[in-house]
């Protein structure tokens, strides 16, 4: 059967992520919250499935996906991880094997650049952002990932050299 407005589904689901985004801009986070999980105790009672789960309450924008330093990228993941909406153990349930519960917390607790790259990708997907905005997260994090590296070797011409000392009997 064809719909002339579309699927009804998708089109309850749109209403509902508006609803909640608009919800959420003005501060209304707790209604936000209380909504989001009302459409889906709802579709999970009448349907047996859930609402879209990678979607974010807030949307991020490009232009603030920015960040010179280690610290600074932490706290990105954290502006990321709160907009979204989930909790540290519904993100490590989401995650599965990929993030371990501990490691979720690690990204956000600490102020040093996480050290796996598919940890991170895994993260700011499960929190909502779309691929696009995960590409410059991911560039982001090479970035400062590849400084982090030249700071701690050195420049090239700085390398430790040995000398061998060779004794004649």
């Amino acid at each position: 059967m064809t719909y002339p407005e579309g699927d009804p589904l998708e089109r309850l689901n749109r209403l509902w992520s508006q609803l909640v985004s608009g919800l959420s801009r003005p501060g209304r986070r707790a209604e936000a919250i209380a909504a989001y999980r009302e459409v889906s105790a709802l579709l999970t009672a009448e349907l047996g499935i859930g609402p879209d789960p990678v979607r974010p309450l807030v949307a991020t924008s490009t232009a603030e996906l920015r960040a010179a330093t280690e610290a600074e990228f932490v706290e990105l993941l954290r502006t990321i991880h709160a907009r979204s909406g989930l909790t540290l153990p519904e993100l490590s349930r989401r995650a599965g094997q990929v993030l371990p519960r501990s490691q979720v917390y690690s990204l956000l607790k600490r102020a040093r650049l996480p050290t796996k790259p598919e940890q991170v990708r895994t993260f700011v997907t499960i929190c909502g952002l779309p691929e696009p905005q995960v590409a410059r997260v991911m560039e982001l994090w090479a970035t400062l990932r590849e400084q982090t590296e030249l700071a701690v070797r050195g420049p090239e011409d700085e390398k430790p050299f040995a000398i061998l000392i060779v004794r004649s009997a």
